[in-house]
């Protein structure tokens, strides 16, 4: 019966299904990907001044207009090149994605504004992800195939052992990755057993 127990186990764990952890339980964990479909547009912006009395009201009062504030400020930075005084402004704007276009076409607006200046320049990159909101909506599609898929797997196992599943005992936070507007959600799941026929 422990020879059969442990093989369990060990076929168990090769298919990365789920594995056998105590006598009475059995731990499956799972995962699933979804997209976002629209996300959030995080524009990090950098203002250049070389003026010495260069302060951060210059850029929020040049790009206002966008809706950038103080807030918004992630960084300051102070560097000297060629003899001159270099301040960089570093702004993360979070927008949706559907005001993606207004405001590039805001910042390009301003970019050009500065094309003559010998003192003052803006550039910006930007990046899709998925907002809290949209995290949690797609975290409540996610669970019950997620739930689902565990219990299959840890029947699975739990039959490989001569056990029948029973009751939840625990599970997991569930856990988020997040590559842009692609989420990764896992869940971890260990049910009770019982002996089969007992």
């Amino acid at each position: 019966m422990r020879i059969l127990f442990l093989a369990g186990i060990i076929w168990a764990a090769s298919m990365g299904l789920a594995v056998a952890q105590q006598p009475n339980t059995v731990t499956a964990t799972v995962s699933t990907t979804r997209n976002v479909a629209a996300g959030t547009a995080t524009f990090r912006i950098q203002f250049l001044d070389t003026n010495l009395s260069s302060v951060v009201d210059t850029p929020l009062n040049l790009m206002q207009d966008l809706g950038l504030t103080a807030a918004h400020l992630a960084g300051v930075s102070i560097s000297i090149s060629q003899g001159f005084v270099i301040t960089q402004y570093d702004f993360a704007l979070p927008v949706p994605a559907a005001q993606f276009g207004t405001t590039r076409d805001r910042l390009i607006t301003v970019q050009r504004g500065l094309q003559t200046s010998t003192t003052q320049a803006v550039g910006w990159t930007t990046a899709y992800s998925a907002s809290a909101e949209e995290t949690a909506a797609a975290l409540e599609q996610a669970l019950p195939a997620l739930l689902e898929q565990a219990r299959r797997r840890a029947e699975l196992v739990a039959a490989s052992i001569g056990m029948t599943l029973g009751a939840v005992q625990s599970a997991s936070a569930p856990a988020v990755t997040a590559s842009g507007l692609s989420l990764q959600i896992g869940l971890t799941v260990t049910y009770a057993t019982t002996a089969a026929g007992g």
